[in-house]
C-alpha cells in the first residue's frame, strides 16, 4: 500500500505541474530576446545583444594526419547510403500514390497538431508598433498602404480566431523619419498537459497511419520477391527438364537412323 500511495501521489504533483502554465515573452525592436517562464524559473532562449561565442579551433598534431585521412575515409564510406529505405521499398511496391497517400496523412496529422496547439494558445499581451518611413513623401505613402493591405488582415484574423486579451498596434507612416522602425511585444502562454497530448496523438497517427503502413508494404514487398524467386526456380527447372528430354529424343533419332 505504501508503494502505491508514492505512485498515486507522483503521478498527481507530474499532473499538477503540467497543468501549470508555460509562458514565452517575445521583445522585438532593435534586438531580439524570447524569455520562457515557468513558476519561479526564467530561461532566455534567444538573445541577439549577446555577443556569439566562438568555437576555439582545435590543434591538428602531425602523427594524426594519417589518422584524420583514414577517418576520412570511413566518413564517406559510411556516409553512402546501404540499403533500401522504407520510403524507397514503398515507392517500389505502391509507386507514386503510395508516396502521395504517406504524404497526405502526415499532412493531416500535423495540421491537426498545430491546430490542437493553436486553439489552446492564449495571447496575454499583444503591442505592436510600427512606423515606416521612405525615400521621401510619395514613397512613404505605397510604402505604408502596401504594409497596411496585409497586416491588417493578419492581425484581424489573429485577434478573431485566437485568444488575445489585450493588444494594441500603432501603424502609422512617418514623412519625416529617414528610416523605418518595428517595436513588437508578445506574452503568451499554453498548457504543458495540452502540449503532450499534442504530441502524444501526434505520434500515435503517424504510427499507425504512415509507419505500420510503411513496414506492412515491405513485408508484402519481401514476400513477392520470394514468390517471383520461387516461380522463377521453378521455371528454370521445367525449361531444364524440357531441355533434357529433346536432347534425349534427339539422340534416340540418331542412334536409329544409324
Amino acid at each position: 500500500m505504501p508503494f502505491l500511495y508514492a505512485l498515486i501521489g507522483i503521478v498527481v504533483v507530474v499532473f499538477i505541474l503540467f497543468s501549470i502554465n508555460l509562458s514565452f515573452i517575445i521583445d522585438y525592436s532593435d534586438k531580439t530576446v524570447v524569455t520562457l517562464k515557468y513558476l519561479f524559473l526564467k530561461f532566455t532562449l534567444v538573445d541577439t545583444s549577446k555577443p556569439k561565442k566562438e568555437k576555439k579551433k582545435k590543434k591538428k598534431k602531425k602523427g594524426d594526419e594519417s589518422e584524420e585521412s583514414d577517418t576520412d575515409e570511413e566518413g564517406k564510406e559510411k556516409g553512402k547510403p546501404k540499403g533500401n529505405s522504407l520510403i524507397k521499398q514503398l515507392y517500389l511496391d505502391q509507386g507514386y500514390d503510395g508516396i502521395e497517400r504517406m504524404l497526405r496523412a502526415v499532412g493531416k496529422s500535423l495540421g491537426s497538431f498545430f491546430g490542437s496547439l493553436y486553439k489552446n494558445l492564449v495571447v496575454d499581451e499583444l503591442y505592436i508598433t510600427m512606423i515606416t518611413a521612405g525615400s521621401d513623401a510619395a514613397d512613404t505613402a505605397i510604402k505604408h498602404g502596401k504594409l497596411c493591405s496585409w497586416l491588417f488582415p493578419v492581425l484581424g484574423k489573429l485577434v478573431s480566431t485566437c485568444k488575445v486579451k489585450n493588444y494594441d498596434f500603432d501603424i502609422s507612416p512617418d514623412f519625416l523619419a529617414t528610416k523605418s522602425e518595428a517595436y513588437v511585444y508578445a506574452k503568451l502562454h499554453v498548457t504543458p498537459l495540452v502540449v503532450l497530448y499534442a504530441v502524444l496523438t501526434l505520434v500515435v497517427r503517424l504510427v499507425f497511419k504512415v509507419l505500420i503502413k510503411v513496414i506492412f508494404s515491405k513485408q508484402k514487398s519481401d514476400k513477392s520477391k520470394s514468390v517471383k524467386s520461387a516461380a522463377k526456380e521453378v521455371i528454370e527447372n521445367s525449361e531444364a527438364e524440357v531441355k533434357n528430354t529433346k536432347n534425349k529424343r534427339n539422340i534416340n533419332k540418331d542412334g536409329a537412323s544409324k
